[in-house]
Parts: structure tokens; sequence; C-alpha cells
């Protein structure tokens, strides 16, 4: 009995010891690929007082909370909890960071005029659609917020910065770039020419904006700049379905091309830009891929990878769970949760948890996109 006992110890110990051992190795991997997130360029650089993330973009980043100019209370639309986190903020949480500087801006409710939410460029879009029946009006773009970041940066406390400069001693940031989807729902209603050079001048100036941001921070800065969603799937798309099947279907496949010649013009110049390391998580990948899970669960199949034989994470990948996000009158689903969609125009929270989460594997692992790797997507010769 006594021998059996000091075997039964001797497992035990060593049991413990494999697990205490596995997990500090894990936990340890952990905190050396946070490290490395915020690890500064630079040899003999200060000991950090903050890591933050700096949002740019659109409804689709904006968590509503503002450094600089928030927009008026009445402009402001509600935020339920139901709705759930967006993807910025499960990316910072994933990061460890200690704050989010949002410059985001998203479109504005209660506005008596047709207006849209942030593009990358106000003149280019307003050139672009000039002279549409039914032109819309964009009031925030990538230009003003980075213009307002340089100035608030300016305003903080602390040592002034060298050659006009931001001083971001104490400060290392991951900044997030998400534009494109009001730019792409709009330029689907011009002729193919046009909106290809809109699609140009947007990614063009974008990348401009990255220029002046690093320049202005004098260092090379990580960004996240995922690309972006097939806009045909959105729900706000799929109400402009009118009686002829054709004239949706023509609007539907010219849509789509502009969606892959964006994201592949995006992808070629992130691959060339040198100001510091780009991250691109695939959006349109992630929501397909919750798609394909939901499809292949409910016909009882399966695919190489597994998918299909758990329970899926959405039961509703179509219907948003807000039934009409253009009026007053909006009935929320009983389940928000299980559905893709939150209104017909953005994604419902346990989406935006994979997002976020993705981007945050690539930023820790540090796979960015212009060391060395070819940019995903389809070579936009073979598009035009």
């Amino acid at each position: 009995m006594r021998v059996v006992t000091r075997l039964h110890a001797c497992l035990a110990a060593a049991v413990i010891f494999i697990l205490y051992f596995s997990f500090t190795r894990d936990s340890s991997d952990l905190q050396d690929r946070i490290h490395r997130v915020w690890k500064p360029e630079a040899k003999n650089s200060p000991r950090p007082s903050s890591r933050r993330l700096v949002v740019f973009g659109d409804d689709w980043s904006d968590n509503g909370e503002y450094r600089v100019s928030p927009p008026h209370s009445s402009t402001l639309r509600n935020r339920e909890p139901d709705q759930g986190e967006m993807w910025t903020e499960t990316l910072c949480k994933e990061l460890a960071c200690d704050a989010i500087d949002n410059f985001a801006r998203s479109l504005p409710a209660n506005v008596k005029i047709a207006t849209i939410g942030s593009v990358v460029d106000t003149d280019i879009f307003a050139n672009a659609t000039a002279g549409k029946r039914d032109q819309t009006l964009a009031l925030f773009d990538f230009r003003m917020q980075v213009q307002q970041f340089i100035e608030y940066e300016k305003d903080q406390p602390g040592p002034a910065g060298k050659e006009g400069k931001i001083d971001l001693e104490g400060k290392w940031s991951v900044f997030t770039v998400l534009f494109g989807i009001w730019d792409l729902l709009e330029y689907a209603s011009l002729e193919k020419v046009d909106a290809v050079h809109a699609v140009d001048r947007s990614v063009e100036e974008l990348f401009h904006n990255l220029d002046l941001l690093t320049q202005h921070v004098g260092a090379p800065i990580k960004v996240v700049i995922p690309k972006v969603v097939d806009v045909t799937f959105l729900p706000r798309f799929q109400m402009t379905k009118d009686k002829s099947d054709d004239v949706f279907a023509n609007k539907q496949h010219h849509s789509v091309f502009l969606w892959t010649y964006w994201n592949s013009v995006l992808s070629q110049a992130a691959a060339g830009w040198k100001g510091g390391d780009i991250f691109m998580p695939d959006l349109n990948a992630i929501v397909m891929d919750q798609v394909r899970q939901k499809q292949l669960y409910a016909s009882h199949t399966s695919d190489n990878s597994g998918a299909g034989k758990q329970e899926p994470l959405f039961d509703e990948v179509e219907r948003p769970c807000l039934s009409d996000a253009e009026t007053s009158d909006m009935e929320k689903c009983s389940s928000p949760a299980r559905h893709l969609f939150w209104d017909s125009m953005h994604l419902n929270g346990p989406a935006h948890q994979l997002i976020g989460k993705d981007a945050a594997h690539l930023v820790k692992d540090d796979v960015a996109v212009n060391r060395g790797q070819a940019p995903s997507g389809a070579d936009i010769t073979t598009l035009i």
C-alpha cells in the first residue's frame, strides 16, 4: 500500500510540475508578445507612462468617447449595452493598453440634410459624386481626424518636440485606421471609370495622411488597417433591391468589383509603405467565416477544417437585430448576441470581438504586411 501511495505522490508531483511549467511558459510568451507591441523603436527610450490605442475611422471604430471636438449631443447615436463592444475596444483590452484616444466619427443622427459617415477625404468624395441626383454630404474624413490628433498632442503638457514634431515621450501608441465602407456604398452608383479613379485617389490620400502622421510623430509607427468587408452583404445594401432583378444584379456585381479593387489597391500600397508597421486583419474573411459556419451547421455538414460541427456563434447572419435603422420605430430582437448584424449598417458586438482579437493576434505576433510579405488580394492589373 505504501508503494502505491509513493507512486501516486510521484505521479501527482510530475503532473503539477508539467502544468506549472506549461502555464508559466505560456504566460511568459504572452507577456513577451505584449512587450514587443509596445517596445520603443529607438534605443535608450524612456520607460513608458502610458500605452494607448489611437483610433481613426467611421462608425465601425467610434466608441462614442472623444478627446477633442465632441459632436453635439443631439447628433449622437444612442449606444445600447446590448450592442456590445467595438473592435477597437476589444483590441485595446487584448493589447493591455491603458487608454483609447478616439478620433473616429460616426454618421450623425437627427440631421435634416442627407449625410453619410466618415470617408477618407471629403473633397475627393464631393468631386466624385458631384451631379448625382441623390447627392449626399460627408462631414468627417481622415484628414480632419489626423489634424485633430496633431493639435491635441501639441496641447498636451510636457517638453516641446523638436522641429515642430509631436513629443511622444512616455506615450507608446498603436494606431488604427478603418475607412472605406461609406466610400464604397456611395461610389457604387458611379460609372466604373469614375469609381475606380475615386478609389485610387482615396487610397493615395489615406497613405498621404499616414505619412503626415509619421512625420509629426517623428518615428515609425504601428498601424492596424483592416481590409473592408464586402458592402453588398450589408443589410443596408440588400435593402436597395428594386423590382428589377437585373438592375440589382448589375449593381451588386459593380459593387463587388469596387470592393475587391479597394482592398487590392489598399494592400499593395500598405506593402510598400515605409513609415512603420502595418497590420491588416481581413474583415470580410472574418464575417464570411461566421456565415459559412452557420450554413454548414444548418445543413448538417462540415468542411475539412471542422467548421459546421459545432453550434455557430450566430443564429441569424442576414437580418439585423434592429429591424429598421433608418426610422425612430426600431424593434430590437429578443436575442441580440445571436445576430451577426446589429442594424442595417453595423456588425454586432460579438462580431466586433472577433475582429479585435484577430487584429491583436497580428500585432502581438508582429505579422506586418510591409516587411517582405507579398500583399494579399488580387492583382489590380487584372481587375480594370
